[in-house]
């Protein structure tokens, strides 16, 4: 099924994020995400990218760490917001 943008996602360590935006790069999709606190309000210093892998019905993700991958997809993104 995998994600879809303005969900809110629980990660392994408890975290929470809410999904803002999704991209295609090389066949694989990325999502930017902002964390939310304690109150679930959105936290702007909280930016993450991250990529998905759907096995059968279930959809993981995993934090994008590259800095070279993180660099096209932020530019990427930030074009998205431009063209909206």
């Amino acid at each position: 099924m995998g994600l879809k943008t303005n969900s809110i996602i629980v990660l392994e360590n408890k975290e929470e994020y809410i999904v803002l935006n999704e991209a295609m790069y090389h066949g694989k999709k990325y999502f930017l995400a902002m964390g939310l606190n304690q109150n679930r309000e959105v936290d702007p210093k909280n930016v993450i990218i991250l990529e998905e892998y759907v096995s059968g019905f279930e959809t993981y993700v995993t934090k994008v760490i590259d800095s070279d991958a993180i660099a096209v997809l932020t530019r990427m993104f930030k074009a998205q917001v431009e063209i909206a």
